[in-house]
Order: C-alpha cells, then structure tokens, then sequence
C-alpha cells in the first residue's frame, strides 16, 4: 500500500511539475479593448472568423438565449447577434470555426484547400450545475453578412460518454471534431467525435480517449481552439495556457502521451473561457466571462520580454 502511494505521489508530483514548463513564442498581453456590452456578461466560447477580418465570434453560456454574437476584436465593439433557429442554450461552452463536414463529404478538405465557406460549430456541454449535459453539438453556416439575423441549424450532432462536463470544442481543416472533458485537478479526458453522430446519437469509444498529463487546482480545461493549419492547440484553464505542437494531426496521442507547454507570458484572468487564434495563425486573442470584460490579444513569433499594453 505504501508502494503504491508512492506511485501516485511520483505521477502527481510530476505532471504538476511539468505544467510550470515555459513556452516563449509569444509576447505579453495586449489589450486592445473593453467589451462594454451588457448583453455579453457571461461569454464562455470564442472563435475567430476568416471571411470577416477582425471579427470574432462569442456566445454565453447557461441563462442566455439561443445567440451568438459578431464582436470586433480590435475595439471590442459588437457588430451583429444572431439567433440560431433550431437550437436551445442548455449550457453553450465552446464554440468552433472550420470548413462545414458536409461540404467536406463532396470535396476533401484539408489546410491547403480553402473551403468555399466555414462553419460554425457550437458546443452545448455544459452540466448546467450539476444537472446534467445535453452533449449536442449544433453546426450553422458562417453568416454572409454581418447584419443582425437568424442563422438556421443545418444539423447536430448528439453523444453520450462518461463525462458530466465539458468546455473545449476544436475542429480541425479536414472537419473532424474534439472535445475535452473538464475536471477537477485538469486532467480532462480528449475524445473525437465520430463523423456517424451527426443526425443521430452516438456514443463515443471511450477505448480511443486521452488523458491530459497534467493537474491544476480548479476545474479545467475551460476552453480550446486549433491553429488555422492545424498544428498547434492551444488550451485555456483557469490560472495558464496550455500550447502542443501536433503536426502530425494526432491529438489524442499528443494529449495522452506528451506534457504540453505553459506559455509564461500569459497574464492570469480569472474565468476566462474564450480563447482563439487569429486566421493568420499569429496569434491569439482571450476573453473572460463577467461584466465589461477585456479582449487580450498574444502575438506569435515575437520577443516577449518586453512589457505588454496592460489596463
């Protein structure tokens, strides 16, 4: 018996250790504004759009209607809501941006094919307090304009498995799904949505998950994103940023098999839930839930030991 705590004092001790590992390929926070909008207190998702230049797209989560929100991620302005006719807020988390994976049935895609248009992917995972999560997935079309309107479900996906909550969505440049568990003490499960769950229910093979090799002390993950060409995740938990590199496109090896790094630039925002890269890939921007809260942005590929633009 003693042995074997020992054991799992070594596995614990370590996997702590290694989530202090720096990553320095991006600067010091940026502020580039303050959402001052009531109607967006308590945003839990962000995905940044590639048809629109500067515009990100953000939801609520539980006790918010069915919208998502178009916000102007250099003077953090709202631009357009949108209602999603045929979908409910449960408990949205995340929200993901990629190439629509019906469109992706008639032609392959991939990250050197830029589809003819791009989804977005909501993520309604939540437990909502404890009562449960819905796990629908809902996919509605990028809108054409950014006008306020309705943007109709075209189809949703619905799975069970072993997970009571979960706050991380990515898709990847070939429309595959991820989603990661949240848990206390962050060692989240990483599971991929089968392509067959769409317009039915599924449950997921839990024989082909992950475990995150590291602990924190809150609940974590709290939300994710994938770089444009599909190689670098970035993961947001309550105190840091988690960064892997994935080049092989494998990430549920990646997320079972390797200690991702922290980026120790990042400047600690409590309850920030909305992280996404820019369409460029060179950088990210994060957003907290709460009243009037911040947009930060990280720049990729610069030096970071100067002081950032902070507020």
């Amino acid at each position: 018996m003693n042995i074997l705590k020992l054991a799992l004092l070594v596995v614990f001790t370590e996997a702590a250790h290694a989530a202090t590992v720096g990553h320095d390929m991006f600067s010091h926070r940026i502020t580039k504004g303050q959402l001052r909008e009531p109607l967006l207190n308590d945003i839990s998702g962000m995905a940044a759009s590639r048809v629109f230049p500067g515009i990100v797209y953000v939801h609520n989560y539980q006790g918010d209607g069915n919208y998502i929100y178009a916000v102007d991620v250099e003077n953090a302005k709202l631009v357009a809501t949108f209602v999603i006719q045929g979908a409910q807020n449960f408990d949205w988390e995340d929200i993901a941006y990629g190439p629509c994976r019906d469109d992706c049935k008639q032609t392959p895609c991939s990250a050197s094919a830029v589809p003819s248009r791009f989804c977005l992917y909501i993520s309604d995972t939540g437990s909502h307090g404890g009562a449960g999560a819905a796990d629908v997935i809902y996919m509605v079309r990028e809108p054409t304009a950014l006008n306020d309107s309705a943007l109709p479900v075209v189809d949703r996906l619905i799975f069970s498995w072993s997970e009571p909550d979960a706050e991380s969505l990515f898709v990847t440049p070939d429309a595959r799904l991820f989603i990661m568990s949240k848990v206390y003490t962050g060692r989240a499960m990483i599971a991929e949505l089968p392509d067959s769950g769409w317009g039915s229910t599924v449950t997921l093979d839990l024989a082909n998950t992950g475990i995150m090799k590291v602990t924190t002390t809150h609940n974590d993950p709290q939300g994710a994103d994938l770089s444009p060409d599909g190689k670098e995740l970035l993961i947001v938990a309550e105190e840091e940023v988690f960064y892997y590199s994935v080049p092989d496109g494998d990430f549920i090896n990646a997320v079972r098999t390797t200690v991702p790094e922290s980026i120790y630039s990042y400047t600690r925002e409590p309850n920030t839930e909305g992280i996404a890269w820019t369409p460029d890939g060179k950088g990210f921007h994060v957003i907290a839930r709460g009243d009037n809260p911040y947009v930060y942005y990280y720049a990729k590929d610069v030096a970071s030991s100067g002081p950032g633009i902070g507020r």
